[in-house]
């Protein structure tokens, strides 16, 4: 099955995205490898892999972003925003290629001496996303070296609410919190917008 076959990809990923770590010309590789045995078979389904509860709509980020995009370039906000001359667009591909090779490399460095020095940190990630999604970004934060991991992999997940609704699922310690958005792909803001203000205050 398509399943079994990624399953059995994600081996050779996982060493790919290793050697990524101590070699950085073997990142570009990693990418290919990784994209192309992880994330390419589910597009193929026509899945959004933003939030698998929907069929991708608008290729290639599934979204249809003609709304903001109307409004971020109307004279006017331009002006506002003093983006006058700059043209906005949801993501421009060329720009997007050049970071290939950072997402197979960490970037955990940085948040341990953020902790360490009362930077409150939070990340989250909606349920159904699939690009970045809450079982991996949870996998990280629980193994992330730095002096609270004890106490934060000692944790309780425990249900996060907003208003009286559940929200999601969260978890904190010493100043770093994951939260699993409820009922949210990707875009956060965008499916839930009242638990995403909230959740800064989280």
């Amino acid at each position: 099955t398509v399943y079994e076959g990624m399953r059995l990809a994600a081996v050779p990923c996982l060493a790919a995205i290793k050697m990524c770590q101590s070699d950085p010309s073997k990142c570009e590789t990693a990418f290919l490898l990784c994209a192309l045995s992880q994330v390419t078979p589910v597009q193929m389904t026509g899945i959004n892999l933003y939030d698998v509860r929907e069929k991708c709509k608008v290729p290639p980020l599934c979204y249809d972003f003609s709304l903001t995009e109307q409004f971020l370039r109307d004279p006017k906000v331009t002006d506002a925003l003093g983006t006058t001359g700059h043209q906005w667009s949801s993501c421009n591909m060329k720009v997007n290629s050049q970071f290939h090779t950072d997402w197979m490399q960490h970037f955990e460095v940085g948040f341990p001496a953020m902790l360490e020095a009362g930077i409150r940190v939070l990340i989250y990630a909606g349920e159904m996303d699939y690009i970045c999604n809450y079982m991996g970004n949870k996998a990280w934060t629980l193994a992330l070296p730095w002096a609270g991991q004890t106490a934060f992999q000692a944790a309780e997940d425990r249900p996060w609410t907003v208003g009286a609704e559940k929200a999601g699922i969260v978890r904190g310690a010493k100043g770093l919190t994951f939260l699993q958005v409820a009922n949210a792909g990707h875009m956060v803001p965008l499916d839930q917008p009242e638990a995403a203000l909230a959740m800064l205050n989280t």
